[in-house]
């Protein structure tokens, strides 16, 4: 259930908001209906809505400046605005402040209930694209712990959607690196982008196209393989998806400075 804050100074329709509604089949709490800005202000901190539903024309703070306080010390709450004036200055100050909605008085409760329908819904949109960025991370940390510096979420550029496909692509590689045959066409239908766009948008975030990781990958699993001096280097070579032992040494060499024999000698 989300929390919802109501800020309406006119008491009649501040007590219709309240009553006329079946918050509860919206998937909202009340948590709180008052009178103005201040008072609401007074209460964020120990109710923590997720929504705010307030009039613009209020004594002592009107609902512009409430919900520019309101983001300052709570960015995440969602607000609504509502209006008995269709003003384009105060909707175009409503725009530049990125609220969910805004409703023209008179007030119809079929009308707020669709609204409200809606911001329950991006909401819910939110908290799943969080849930599954933060997924993506953990398996970025656990399952490919020597990339996941270049996906650091704080480091990603571009917005969510990119990092989200950026990480399934490298998850998907990193599954799929050591088959002989693996190509980028591959990691984009994996995706459901295009080739080029693909390893356009990879080498956007990570700073490395997909050949370029699918390299990283094979040579960090045959740098692995060799601390094993019971792992012969030409089965090492075909383990990792490399069909031609001379082509394994090269890139190998490329990578570390050292032939996978001058590799494993130092090791030794």
């Amino acid at each position: 259930m989300y929390k919802l804050f109501i800020a309406e100074d006119v008491k009649t329709v501040r007590e219709t908001l309240v009553h006329a509604i079946d918050w509860h089949s919206l998937g909202i709490v009340m948590s709180g209906a008052f009178s103005n800005g201040e008072e609401v202000l007074a209460r964020l901190d120990a109710e923590e809505p997720d929504l705010l539903l307030t009039d613009i024309g209020m004594p002592k703070m009107d609902g512009l400046e409430l919900i520019q306080a309101v983001q300052a010390r709570k960015p995440d709450i969602r607000c609504i605005i509502l209006s008995g004036l269709n003003d384009f200055e105060h909707a175009r100050t409503a725009l530049k402040l990125q609220v969910l909605d805004y409703v023209l008085k008179p007030i119809d409760p079929a009308e707020i209930e669709q609204v409200l329908a809606r911001a329950v819904r991006a909401l819910k949109k939110e908290q799943e694209e969080r849930r599954e960025l933060d997924l993506a991370e953990r398996v970025s940390r656990n399952k490919l712990p020597n990339l996941s510096e270049l996906l650091h979420g704080g480091e990603l550029s571009g917005n969510l959607k990119k990092k989200k496909l950026v990480e399934q692509a490298v998850q998907y590689v990193k599954e799929q690196y050591m088959r002989k045959d693996l190509a980028l066409s591959d990691v984009a239908a994996a995706v459901g982008l295009s080739e080029k766009y693909m390893n356009l948008l990879v080498k956007e975030v990570t700073g490395m196209t997909i050949n370029h990781l699918i390299i990283r990958l094979r040579m960090e699993e045959a740098a692995r393989l060799l601390k094993d001096p019971a792992n012969r280097i030409n089965e090492i070579c075909g383990r990792i998806g490399y069909t031609d032992l001379d082509h394994f040494r090269e890139s190998f060499k490329k990578h570390y400075g050292l032939t996978p024999t001058e590799y494993r000698n130092q090791l030794l």
